[in-house]
């Protein structure tokens, strides 16, 4: 019994992966710099991953949570990215992780109580 969940909770994060990040890498192609796309990446994973732990929370199945939150956002997010780019203290690799937490934390102050003004809680 343990295999077949754990078989359907690996196919469903696998899937959700595949599908984030195709996302990523379409975004990747959209713009030039990779710090922009880097940036979009992940700031727009932040807005999906916080309104979606909501979601969850409130109204999601653990099939949803494996696809969506370690399979789809996980997929679109790069954290390895940020690490390299702010490693480039030259390009200014401090401003560019700072830029990139305070934007992520702001996102989620914003996307947080939207999230649960408009996600009903299960009664």
């Amino acid at each position: 019994m343990n295999q077949i969940v754990n078989v359907r909770s690996i196919s469903l994060v696998s899937l959700g992966g595949v599908l984030g990040s195709l996302l990523r890498y379409t975004i990747g192609e959209l713009f030039t710099s990779s710090r922009t796309s880097t940036l979009i990446a992940n700031l727009l994973g932040v807005a999906i991953a916080t309104f979606l732990l909501v979601l969850m929370q409130r109204r999601g199945s653990t099939d949803q949570r494996h696809f969506w939150l370690p399979g789809f956002c996980a997929g679109l997010t790069t954290f390895s990215a940020v690490a390299l780019l702010t490693l480039q203290p030259s390009d200014g690799g401090t401003m560019y992780l700072s830029a990139s937490v305070i934007a992520s934390l702001a996102i989620i102050a914003i996307v947080m109580p939207i999230a649960r003004k408009v996600i009903p809680a299960r009664s």
